[in-house]
């Protein structure tokens, strides 16, 4: 049996809205009181105790997002939510992506991910954090036809976003990567455990089944000074 955390469920309900909306089953005016009234049932995890303040500061900025909120500009959308599933190079992908948009204007395609996580912690791998949006630009170009002008990360809680205009080398370098990547995973055979007492305790999904999990946890509480 897995477990949720507090990140993840407070994610998921932030995409919800967003989905909502862009199919049509939400208007803009509506996103802050939906954000609201299923937010408890939603996010139902505690978040950790520190940094202090942690779990409010997630609720107010997400309700600001939502209080503000006026869509992506004048685009159409193409897909919301869309769960592909891709053959990458002889392997099978599935996945989704979150929002596709065409410029009414230029016609210029954008595929855009909604993110939750800090800007820090995205800023600290953008490179390798972008290989999720390059992944989504096969997808975009086995369903539209083309490749996307624009990658995108929304990130809802700073209310901005990170872009990158659509690179072929980039997207070529991320074809190789998945498939060094996958070849590295069937070979693996220590399946070595996070070190991060913070993963362990806060974030994995079956922490409470895990024997060395317990163990790195309990080390490092008795290594705290009183």
């Amino acid at each position: 049996p897995q477990l949720q955390n507090a990140y993840a469920s407070y994610g998921t309900h932030c995409h919800s809205l967003l989905e909502r909306w862009a199919k049509g089953e939400l208007m803009p005016f509506e996103l802050a009181d939906v954000y609201t009234a299923e937010y408890d049932e939603a996010v139902k995890e505690y978040f950790p105790p520190f940094p202090r303040g942690l779990a409010g500061k997630y609720y107010e900025e997400g309700l600001q997002y939502f209080s503000t909120f006026d869509g992506f500009g004048d685009c159409e959308i193409l897909s919301a939510e869309d769960k592909f599933e891709l053959n990458i190079r002889g392997n099978r992908f599935v996945g989704i992506a979150d929002l596709v948009l065409r410029d009414k204007t230029s016609g210029a395609i954008s595929v855009i991910d909604h993110k939750s996580k800090s800007m820090p912690s995205l800023k600290k791998k953008l490179f390798e954090n972008t290989r999720q949006l390059y992944t989504y630009a096969f997808y975009v170009k086995e369903r539209f036809g083309v490749y996307p002008d624009l990658l995108r990360f929304n990130m809802f809680r700073y209310n901005t976003f990170i872009d990158e205009p659509f690179s072929m080398e980039r997207y070529e370098e991320t074809l190789d990567w998945i498939e060094q990547t996958i070849q590295a995973i069937k070979a693996e055979r220590e399946w070595r455990v996070s070190s991060s007492g913070y993963f362990c305790r806060f974030i994995c999904s079956v922490r409470d089944h895990c024997p060395i999990a317990n163990e790195i946890i309990h080390a490092r509480e008795r290594s705290q000074p009183e």
